[in-house]
């Protein structure tokens, strides 16, 4: 993994994914697309690109303390149920490996998450298989004590973390 800085800080228009996925690639920011540019395409265009690379996307764990926080009423009147292999847990980590070790996650963003007013905007960061932030594309974090509601959310704050992984040589 190479540490790549977005070089777009915007709430709705960043390239801190672009920048993630850059340093996971190991490339320059500039061979990789700005996805969000793509607007409702970006994800066919995000696998195409790792597709072209010869990485893959296998899914996605997704924190059930985020999904809860969300709908806190689901479990009011039924069980809830979560598929475990796609739940995020270290266990779930260390079974998908990641690029070397490192996975794609996202966080509520610092500077633009607000609770009160339903404003959940994201942002993308790595992670290891501990689920320990080990590179935020954003300078400005770089002295970043902890994540909005990481102290709730557990995982240090991560709610979704992208499966991806390099293709089997055949």
């Amino acid at each position: 993994m190479t540490r790549v800085y977005q070089t777009i800080v915007d709430p709705n228009h960043g390239n801190c994914m672009q920048a993630v996925i850059a340093s996971l690639l190991e490339l320059s920011l500039d061979d990789v697309p700005h996805f969000l540019e793509f607007k409702d395409r970006w994800f066919t265009e995000f696998v195409k690109f790792l597709n072209k690379k010869g990485y893959r996307y296998h899914g996605m764990f997704h924190n059930k303390n985020y999904n809860r926080l969300l709908n806190p009423t689901s479990c009011c009147f039924k069980e809830e149920r979560f598929h475990r292999p796609n739940i995020l847990s270290i266990t779930n980590l260390k079974k998908a490996k990641g690029i070397n070790g490192y996975f794609y996650g996202s966080v509520l963003s610092p500077k633009n998450f607000n609770f009160g007013d339903g404003s959940n905007k994201t942002h993308a960061i790595i992670i290891d298989v501990n689920c320990r932030v080990v590179h935020d594309v954003n300078q400005e974090y770089k002295n970043i004590i902890k994540y909005p509601l990481s102290d709730l959310l557990k995982y240090n704050g991560v709610i979704d973390v992208y499966d991806l992984r390099k293709k089997d040589k055949r």
